[in-house]
């Protein structure tokens, strides 16, 4: 293939789009033996499975990438491009910020060289998946490094807004309290089978409240399909963190099932 040939440029063929859905699928088995299914079963996984990063959070960034993709008017071919590699985004677990989403690119590249896939579709789906990368001021998210790529076309710039901003959709969903909440027990080396005391858990909550308060899509259909909940939600990581400075909230398993409560009552 031409190597000035931009994803725009490119159409699969049915081979090409069952040979992505083949590595689609693959990737998601591999997430779910390696780091467990997730909400609601948490079942699965080796070493007993990951609380957040895990099949839940991987298939919510796949649906999200996908809805991006279509609100934006992106052909099929991107489209099929940002699923794969949100498929593939969290592939590698348990290392360094910065380490995990060039090892995961890594992996989505491997696959797509295996079937003989166009390079278009391999530059923008390494850049979704490095993309997704947070920027961190102290113990803070503060950004994504899709904000600071260079993309070699603006398909390639859309599928990785696509996948930046579905790796965050969930965060003002019904949900988000609640798989927050998971993230700590993750965060803490705890198994989502397990409980955990509530120390060190007033920080944790401070820097949760202020994400909410002050995360922004990197791309503004972000914020129209994900940010529905945007008040609601911050609005009880707020109450959380009150209820843990005032020392009313007594245990892991009382926060877990009043974040369910709150979630139905959003649903």
């Amino acid at each position: 293939m031409h190597e000035g040939m931009l994803l725009e440029d490119i159409t699969f063929t049915r081979e090409q789009f069952g040979a992505m859905d083949a590595l689609g699928v693959a990737a998601l088995k591999h997430v779910d033996r390696e780091f467990g299914t997730g909400y609601p079963h948490f079942s699965g996984g080796k070493r007993g499975g990951l609380a957040y990063h895990n099949g839940h959070h991987t298939r919510a960034v796949r649906e999200g990438a996908i809805r991006f993709c279509q609100d934006v008017g992106c052909s099929p071919t991107e489209t099929k491009t940002a699923e794969v590699a949100a498929d593939e985004h969290d592939s590698v677990q348990l290392k360094s910020r910065g380490v995990m989403e060039r090892e995961s690119a890594d992996r989505y590249e491997r696959g797509l060289r295996k079937y003989r896939l166009p390079e278009p579709s391999i530059i923008a789906g390494r850049l979704a998946i490095l993309g997704t990368e947070p920027i961190m001021q102290g113990n803070r998210v503060v950004g994504q490094m899709v904000s600071r790529l260079h993309f070699p076309s603006k398909a390639a710039e859309r599928v990785a807004m696509g996948v930046a901003c579905a790796d965050f959709g969930e965060l003002y969903m019904p949900l988000a309290p609640y798989l927050s909440h998971r993230l700590w027990q993750e965060i803490k080396g705890t198994a989502p089978n397990k409980t955990l005391p509530m120390e060190s858990f007033v920080a944790f909550q401070t820097g949760q409240a202020a994400l909410h308060q002050n995360y922004r899509y990197p791309h503004p259909r972000g914020e129209r399909l994900f940010g529905r909940l945007r008040g609601p939600v911050t609005t009880y990581q707020e109450k959380v963190l009150r209820q843990t400075e005032a020392g009313t909230l007594e245990s892991f398993d009382q926060l877990l099932k009043q974040d369910l409560a709150f979630a139905a009552k959003l649903s």
